[in-house]
């Protein structure tokens, strides 16, 4: 959520690093993958004919600006503090406190504290049933562990108080369907009105928790993770002997009337040839077909599915720290779905609110290196994240600091 703060009379100003600049006319240049759903774009008013740019900030819409001396001044502090007064003589003192007011221009401290969630991905169990390759569980799965319920409501219900939650999921590299307790967290969800974007691979979603996802309505969608409709690839690819199970389940699912995506995960021409063995087989079911963007989770996958990623320098933002939530079972904030063995920790829904706990300084110290503030350690997570990569085609933040 927006976090305003920053004192007029402060002596230094600095840049958001959130802010990304919109050329009128242009493609914008970072896309937001929501989802599985379809890839969406910063909105706003068509750009007026004296619009010189637009800035986007946490909540993704466009404000154009027509004064081509505003984005001198947030490329100005873009990659460091500069003084208030220095700034004015520059400037003007209009433009600064224009910039203050939107919270384009920040105190040094307050960098990094906001935040607008979107989703609260919580880890109800911490094992899985298959060993996929894509996926560190095969070569490193963890013990089994299962959320408890009075943690798991107390984190339902801090996630409803923030107001801006679309969705949540009950997955970590986990298999959320062999939870004991899931049609109970069904229920917990339906009374806080709250969506629930399961992804599965369903060889644990029986009847009854079908069912229940019928009965208490919270299913934004179900996404399946089918990388083969060939039970012999399909084995070699899950580590599982689950085929017929999986198959029965992902239609009974459709007959129940579930909203079902099914993903298919892989590389090369292997991906594609599987791509379209599943899309003829469930396309015809009125159900969505997507590849996964495969990727090796920050260096914890080898094989096929390396990358290989290793960014020098500063870095360049990310969505997953401001916009989800990630839960582990014992209620450990941390800091994106691809830190598998949770080693940025910044605080415990047990201790206080989301919002405490999303601007506090060790949740702030982190996200200032995600974005560049601050230099991230040689060897920080995000350093070898795909995400980081300049070429990514889901960018989602552009700080005005890396346009040059």
């Amino acid at each position: 959520m927006p976090r305003s703060t920053t004192a007029l009379a402060t002596d230094l100003f600095q840049t958001s690093p959130y802010l990304t600049r919109v050329t009128p006319g242009a493609e914008p240049p970072v896309v937001y993958l929501t989802d599985t759903l379809a890839p969406a774009h910063p909105e706003g008013e068509p750009a007026p004919t004296d619009a010189a740019f637009g800035i986007v900030g946490l909540d993704q819409q466009i404000i154009w600006q027509a004064d081509p001396d505003i984005l001198e001044l947030l490329r100005a502090c873009a990659c460091g503090p500069r003084a208030a007064a220095e700034l004015a003589t520059l400037f003007g003192a209009g433009r600064v406190a224009a910039a203050v007011a939107r919270e384009w221009l920040q105190a040094p401290e307050e960098l990094c504290r906001a935040y607008r969630l979107v989703s609260g991905e919580i880890e109800v169990t911490a094992h899985c049933n298959w060993g996929c390759p894509f996926c560190p569980v095969a070569t490193d799965p963890k013990p089994r562990r299962t959320m408890p319920m009075d943690l798991f409501e107390e984190v339902v219900a801090k996630l409803n108080a923030v107001g801006t939650i679309d969705y949540v999921t009950f997955q970590f590299f986990n298999e959320p369907t062999l939870d004991k307790y899931f049609t109970d967290r069904v229920k917990v969800l339906a009374e806080h009105g709250m969506q629930l974007a399961l992804y599965s691979n369903v060889s644990a979603l029986t009847q009854d928790k079908i069912d229940a996802l019928k009965r208490y309505g919270v299913l934004r969608h179900l996404i399946v993770n089918m990388p083969s409709v060939d039970e012999r690839d399909f084995a070699e690819l899950t580590g599982s002997r689950s085929y017929a199970r999986t198959t029965a389940n992902i239609r009974a699912a459709i007959d129940a009337g579930l909203r079902v995506q099914v993903v298919v995960n892989g590389v090369g021409e292997r991906l594609a040839r599987n791509l379209d063995d599943v899309t003829r087989r469930y396309q015809p079911l009125g159900v969505e077909v997507f590849p996964s963007l495969t990727c090796d989770r920050a260096g914890d996958v080898s094989g096929a599915y390396a990358h290989g990623v290793r960014v020098a320098g500063r870095l360049t933002g990310c969505g997953w720290p401001v916009h989800h939530a990630n839960f582990s079972v014992a209620g450990d904030l941390f800091l994106c779905c691809n830190d598998y063995y949770q080693r940025e920790v910044f605080g415990n829904i047990r201790d206080d609110s989301i919002d405490e706990l999303m601007t506090s300084d060790a949740a702030a110290c982190l996200r200032r290196r995600v974005f560049g503030v601050a230099e991230a350690p040689k060897d920080f997570l995000c350093r070898r994240c795909h995400n980081q990569t300049p070429d990514f085609p889901g960018r989602d933040f552009r700080p005005i600091a890396t346009f040059g």
